[in-house]
């Protein structure tokens, strides 16, 4: 897979000065720095496939993360070669041709929302989508040691969410240790950031762990089943239809991770 990243990375917070009314009614100007908004239309073997809105950073891994999360590729021997703009604003990824087929002349009858939990995600195409059912995992134990490094890594914070506290983060360990941070405005996006980096450096899913910042409802949870990683953890609680979906499938699930405190929501016998 060859990356040809033309983007250099725009600066993702700006200031804007308001009004700050204190609780006794007094007023005066005050400044603010605020997340912003970055658009990047997806077309997949010429095919404007999705619209995305995330934080203008790791674009890449973004993109091939998504594909992966969305079912649509498994690995990074399936992938030509993706392509950012210089701008950031257009992504173009090239599949091998065993997805060449995929492609039909009624486009638009694949149009959807793609979950998100504060951006204007879109999936305009799913005929590259050739993994409908998810596959189940083998379940994994839990390491007290790595949830520490990752609660340690999380109180560490981010940049963008120390400057605005508006983004979610994302942490992925592979082989016990992480190696992989990014955040986002949305937090269905940093999970697809961290899922392609490992696409990007070839890691096995099965010896990945992620953590987010964000809740796990269901959406999240299909995410992680779909790209075979076998652990997830956040320091937010998961839905009761999550569980019962990391249930069915094998999925390791860890809530309410902080402080060197955590709920694992799902047991399996030895």
């Amino acid at each position: 897979m060859k990356i040809n990243n033309q983007y250099q990375e725009a600066e993702a917070i700006y200031p804007v000065t308001g009004l700050y009314i204190d609780p006794a009614g007094n007023t005066m100007e005050k400044a603010e720095m605020l997340l912003s908004e970055h658009r990047m239309d997806v077309y997949i073997n010429d095919v404007l496939t999705m619209k995305l809105v995330c934080t203008p950073k790791d674009l890449p891994g973004l993109v091939l993360g998504r594909m992966v999360s969305e079912g649509m590729i498994h690995s990074s021997e399936e992938v030509e070669y993706i392509y950012i703009c210089e701008h950031g604003t257009r992504a173009r990824v090239q599949l091998g041709s065993e997805h060449c087929g995929l492609v039909n002349d009624n486009l638009s009858a694949e149009v959807m929302d793609t979950p998100t939990c504060c951006t204007d995600n879109k999936t305009i195409y799913s005929g590259f989508a050739v993994e409908k059912e998810l596959q189940h995992l083998e379940p994994v134990k839990v390491s007290l040691e790595l949830m520490y490094a990752f609660d340690e890594a999380f109180h560490q914070d981010m940049p963008l969410h120390e400057a605005t506290w508006s983004t979610h983060s994302c942490f992925l360990a592979y082989k016990g240790k992480i190696v992989y941070s990014c955040e986002d405005i949305g937090r269905h996006n940093a999970l697809d950031k961290a899922i392609g980096y490992a696409l990007m450096h070839d890691y096995d899913f099965h010896e990945c762990a992620v953590f987010t910042t964000g809740r796990l409802p269901i959406d999240m949870i299909t995410k992680v089943i779909r790209a075979g990683i076998p652990l997830v953890a956040s320091k937010k609680t998961p839905t009761a239809e999550a569980v019962k979906l990391a249930q069915e499938y094998g999925l390791t699930m860890i809530g309410r991770a902080k402080n060197h405190k955590m709920m694992q929501y799902t047991l399996y016998k030895e």
